[in-house]
């Protein structure tokens, strides 16, 4: 059931080590607090125009730094 969910409602991103390159820089810049992989999902969001969903505080805090946009959900 998950695979046909994925197959029919979700694109699948490829990370590349670019990626993981443009994390550790996010992840460097110690004031926004984030943990690797917060930082991963800001730094693919960013390559792909994407809006990031967070159901955590400082992750949507984080992300206009960088200019990825985020929205908390509450």
């Amino acid at each position: 059931m998950f695979n046909k969910l994925v197959a029919e409602s979700l694109t699948v991103l490829g990370v590349t080590d670019g990626l993981f390159r443009v994390a550790a820089k996010f992840a460097n810049q110690h004031a926004l607090g984030l943990r690797a992989g917060d930082a991963l999902h800001l730094a693919i969001a960013s390559e792909y125009g994407a809006i990031v969903h967070a159901l955590d505080q400082r992750l949507a805090d984080a992300g206009p730094a960088p200019g990825v946009p985020t929205q908390l959900l509450a």
